[in-house]
């Protein structure tokens, strides 16, 4: 009788050890998986933030772009800027920084270009640094302006202004373009483009 005592008490003790092990395995896998968890959500924060900055990135090298193009707009529709261009096969000299080409732009993707204007806004406008920082581009947008021919029955000309921008650094870029109506009974006129940017 005390031999059966005996083998109950020592099954119950081998059972409450099994359960004990049990417990301390589910234990462990749990915190492997939180932890697990955890590592995944901070790898995600990361990512989100890298996202955010290049998304600032891209929308300031488009402000950039969009602020030469249209201020090559307004230049076109002061005085007799308006003209029918020469052929642009070099850079712009430093008596004519801005001129209207009669040639198309080779390669509007591939910036920057040799033969186009430099937008240069006001002093403290935008600054421009080639190693970055807080609130500064890149480079200095620019922009080209090719005269396309006469507006058929609006008494104006037609013009193709290709303007880019960079962000904070050379990998932000965009790139815009418009066909801008000069003449013809009033302002200009325009219908724009945007040809990408990375």
């Amino acid at each position: 009788m005390m031999n059966n005592a005996r083998h109950a008490v020592d099954a119950s003790c081998r059972t409450h050890a099994r359960e004990r092990g049990f417990a301390l395995v589910v234990s462990l896998l749990i915190l492997v998986i939180l932890t697990l968890l955890g590592v995944s959500m901070f790898g995600n924060v990361g990512l989100q933030e890298r996202m955010a900055g290049n998304t600032r990135e891209k929308n300031r090298a488009f402000a950039a772009a969009q602020t030469a193009l249209q201020y090559a707009q307004w230049w076109l529709t002061q005085g007799a800027n308006a003209t029918q261009g020469v052929v642009c096969n070099n850079a712009p000299s430093p008596s004519a920084p801005i001129r209207v080409c009669s040639n198309q732009l080779s390669s509007a993707t591939t910036v920057p270009w040799t033969t186009a204007s430099t937008y240069q806004p006001q002093s403290g406008v935008m600054t421009f640094s080639s190693s970055g920082g807080v609130n500064t581009y890149n480079s200095a947008p620019q922009f080209y302006i090719q005269y396309i021919g006469p507006g058929i029955g609006t008494g104006g000309s037609l013009y193709r202004i290709t303007a880019w921008g960079s962000g904070g650094n050379a990998n932000a870029v965009a790139v815009v373009q418009s066909v801008y109506l000069v003449g013809g009974g009033g302002g200009g006129h325009t219908a724009a483009n945007n040809l990408g940017g990375s």
